[in-house]
């Protein structure tokens, strides 16, 4: 399901076990005009237990989720950020406005795109893929019990875009390294 929001808190917060946000700036270039072309496909894909949310006004909207998801408490600066982005996430804003401490649990998957637009028509692959991963429970069960095996057989193909560096928080200690180990093979 895609959502449209003109506020983080106007954001359903139940319903939904992943929340995939597209976070953006407000330029426009080639990658945003695909990102837009695929924003509605990308919302049917996920399945009916995950909500993409965009922001009606993207600056805004980066913004709010970047200051409520704690981003610049896991090492990350608003300024260099690297926009645009997927933001993956098992805790809806709500409950996080609602209870501070919940971010401490939440579970997040960033994925820069930047790095993985080459030509127009470069990033629907991955959305696709993105998509699978997130209707896909074995998919974060696998990283949920740091199942090395599990990781690699239904994560596999982020190897593939070498320049991405996606970060994994909230997983466990020892994922990135177990992630980065998996894309250096």
């Amino acid at each position: 399901m895609g959502y449209i929001a003109t506020d983080l808190a106007r954001v359903p917060g139940i319903g939904f076990e992943w929340y995939v946000f597209l976070l953006e700036d407000s330029w426009n270039n080639d990658l945003r005009r695909e990102l837009s072309e695929n924003f509605e496909n990308l919302a049917k894909e996920v399945g009916p237990k995950a909500l993409v949310v965009r922001g009606a006004e993207p600056k805004s909207f980066f913004d709010q989720v970047f200051y409520e998801y704690a981003l610049r408490n896991r090492g990350l600066e608003g300024r260099d950020f690297p926009l645009p982005a997927l933001l993956i996430a098992d805790t809806p804003p709500m409950e996080i406005r609602e209870d501070k401490e919940r971010i401490l649990e939440a579970k997040m998957i960033l994925l820069p795109l930047a790095p993985e637009y080459r030509r127009l028509g470069s990033i629907t692959d991955f959305l696709r893929k993105v998509a699978q991963s997130v209707q896909d429970p074995e998919a974060f069960d696998a990283l949920n019990a740091l199942d090395r095996t599990g990781i690699e057989r239904k994560w596999r193909w982020l190897s593939q875009y070498l320049i991405l560096k996606p970060n994994f928080h909230g997983f466990g200690v020892d994922l990135n390294q177990i992630i980065e180990d998996i894309f250096s093979h």
